[in-house]
């Protein structure tokens, strides 16, 4: 399957950089707000009621907006970004349609917090001006930063794989923040596998001077 090589210069690499970045801001807030069917609370599995609440992992979860970046501006090939801009694309649109078929609510108020370290204090402002307990199922969290490390494989190995592990730490800093359930965590694991296994390998991407010579 063909797809055009979107990013191909600086201009093309800063106008897809704002279009993926607006799209995340609009679509996930919106969803994250706005519900068309109740969302439904999910019954704790063995791994939920494993994981402890610990608050200070919220630094850790944090991390994840760095990955979008390091991920974008990290890539050296232009064909490499422009295949992980449409992997999270991809990602990013089932989700938001899982979110308003299915939406998926955590039971935050279970795990109060006191605001009395500086811990909790950003958790306190993540969930009261970032993030409402809404679009857990798949996290898209997770998703984001798998995929953010799995597209260094072609140019480095060792990033992508010290990645990967950093990713992991992230997942569970969803569990241990009780921003999500694991089963939201497995699902953008196999989410992110599938588009990873799609847009890398199964795409060949063709420049914009050669989709139209072929017209």
């Amino acid at each position: 399957m063909k797809f055009p090589l979107l990013i191909h210069n600086l201009f093309t690499k800063w106008l897809f950089l704002f279009i993926g970045g607006a799209s995340t801001l609009i679509l996930y807030q919106w969803t994250n707000r706005v519900h068309f069917t109740e969302p439904e609370l999910l019954r704790f599995g063995i791994v939920d009621g494993w994981m402890p609440f610990t608050p200070w992992t919220v630094w850790i979860y944090f991390t994840e907006y760095l990955f979008f970046l390091l991920a974008y501006f990290g890539l050296k090939n232009y064909e490499n970004v422009t295949r992980y801009f449409y992997s999270y694309m991809a990602i990013l649109l089932f989700s938001i349609l899982v979110f308003i078929l299915y939406p998926v609510t955590f039971p935050r108020g279970d795990y109060p917090v006191a605001g009395l370290t500086l811990s909790e204090q950003a958790l306190t402002f993540l969930r009261t001006y970032m993030d409402n307990p809404a679009n857990c199922l798949p996290s898209l969290h997770v998703s984001s930063c798998y995929i953010s490390s799995l597209c260094f494989w072609r140019e480095s190995r060792t990033k992508a794989i010290l990645l990967t592990i950093w990713s992991t730490f992230v997942a569970v800093s969803t569990m241990t923040t009780k921003q999500h359930y694991f089963v939201d965590v497995w699902t953008a694991i196999l989410l992110t596998a599938v588009v990873y296994w799609f847009f890398f390998y199964k795409v060949d991407l063709e420049p914009r001077a050669n989709r139209i010579a072929n017209r």
